[in-house]
C-alpha cells in the first residue's frame, strides 16, 4: 500500500501542483480545500504525512491542528506546513498547535523541497519544528 499524503490547501491551484507532483513521487494524495474537510477525511483514513495552509476557510491550519489534538489516532500524524505566511509571523502559535515537523513559505520552496521533506519524515517523524 502507497504511503498516503493529505493536502490541504484553499488554494485548487497549489493543490493541484503539489499532489501532481507528489503523485509523480510515488505517494497516494489525498486533498481538501479546509481544515474542517480535512479532519472528515483524516478520522475516515488517517494519512502518515499532511501538508496544510495556515490560512483557510471553515477552519485555519491552526484550528485544524488543534481539532486534530482531540482525536488520538490524529494527534501524531506530522504535520508539514506550506503557507504564505512567514514562521517569525505566526509560526509560534502554529507549531504550539500541533504536531508540527517542518514549516516552508510557498515564495520561497518548490515541489521538490516538500517531496524532500515529506520523505525525510517518514523516517523521522519525532522530530518538530523549532521556529
Amino acid at each position: 500500500m502507497k504511503t498516503k499524503v493529505l493536502v490541504v490547501d484553499d488554494s485548487a491551484d497549489f493543490r493541484e501542483i503539489y499532489s501532481d507532483a507528489i503523485n509523480e513521487a510515488g505517494f497516494k494524495v489525498e486533498t481538501a480545500e479546509n481544515g474542517k474537510i480535512a479532519i472528515e477525511k483524516m478520522l475516515h483514513e488517517p494519512p502518515q504525512v499532511i501538508l496544510m495552509d495556515v490560512n483557510m476557510p471553515v477552519l485555519s491550519g491552526e484550528e485544524t491542528l488543534a481539532e486534530m489534538r482531540k482525536h488520538r489516532k490524529l494527534d501524531n500524524i506530522p504535520v508539514i506546513v506550506m503557507t504564505v505566511v512567514p514562521a517569525d509571523e505566526k509560526g509560534q502559535q502554529v507549531v504550539e498547535a500541533g504536531p508540527i515537523v517542518s514549516y516552508f513559505t510557498k515564495d520561497a520552496s518548490s515541489a521538490q523541497d516538500v517531496i524532500e521533506k515529506i520523505k525525510e519524515v517518514l523516517g523521522t517523524s519525532e522530530k518538530r519544528f523549532e521556529p
